[in-house]
């Protein structure tokens, strides 16, 4: 994660809803055909003043899938790619301890810094669990509704569409108190925003320069690792892992 992708991201969040929102709205395009419901719906209104706002189906289905669907298929993705990854990494270590290859008074702070790892990717894949499901209750009423409405007629009461409409931005309103409870990092970052740069929340977190190299991958010790691969006789495989393991450790501490 480089600032150059951080930016490309923050474009597309304001670039993508500018092509299916903005741009297709002041075209009109999503009121083609449907004019004739958007007059009797002027008509039937009580309020002057109110906002008569309609899609055709084929705008709806398109802008649905882009802001919703698609993206909730890529969440659940990246989340059951990460849970996996998690879970192995825990059979991993678990499978190095019942292994017994060697003394666990050896290296006691690689055991003790192997449990906290688990630990903390078990509490980051929850965390992401929590916020996705909050998206997902939050948007996916009124993108369903946004779906099925043009379908039957447009016979979707406003005051349901009123109450999934704040729902959605409920959801936009909790995040920030969801990252801020759930997840120290961006606690911190709030912290050191809202009180204008404050030291004390300055404080160095994840991986640390101080740290020896050969503390811990992954959670378990690369020398551990590599002796429970030697006593396999797995000695050229051995040393390639070794070497993908010291460029991720690379990585990680670069990042």
């Amino acid at each position: 994660m480089t600032p150059v992708r951080v930016s490309l991201m923050l474009v597309g969040c304001w670039v993508i809803p500018f092509f299916i929102s903005f741009l297709p709205i002041m075209q009109s395009w999503n009121t083609i055909g449907i004019e004739s419901f958007i007059e009797q719906r002027k008509l039937n209104s009580s309020r002057n003043s109110t906002c008569v706002f309609m899609v055709n189906q084929p705008y709806a289905l398109v802008c649905s899938a882009v802001a919703f669907y698609v993206p909730l298929v890529l969440m659940v993705l990246a989340y059951q790619r990460i849970y996996v990854t998690a879970m192995g990494h825990a059979r991993r270590i678990g499978s190095l301890h019942r292994a017994g290859s060697a003394p666990t008074s050896t290296y006691p702070n690689n055991d003790q810094h192997g449990s906290s790892r688990i630990k903390n990717e078990t509490k980051a894949a929850k965390t992401l669990a929590v916020i996705m499901g909050c998206f997902c209750l939050c948007w996916a009423p009124f993108f369903v509704t946004n779906v099925v409405d043009p379908f039957i007629n447009y016979s979707v009461p406003w005051q349901m569409w009123t109450a999934w409409l704040w729902l959605g931005y409920i959801n936009s309103g909790l995040n920030p108190f969801l990252y801020a409870f759930l997840n120290r990092a961006f606690r911190r970052a709030f912290l050191m925003i809202l009180c204008c740069g404050d030291e004390r929340y300055a404080r160095q977190g994840g991986f640390s320069p101080s740290r020896q190299c050969s503390e811990s991958v992954n959670g378990t010790s690369i020398s551990l690792r590599l002796s429970f691969l030697q006593s396999r006789r797995y000695s050229d495989n051995s040393n390639r892992f070794l070497s993908c393991e010291l460029e991720s450790q690379e990585s990680a501490i670069a990042s």
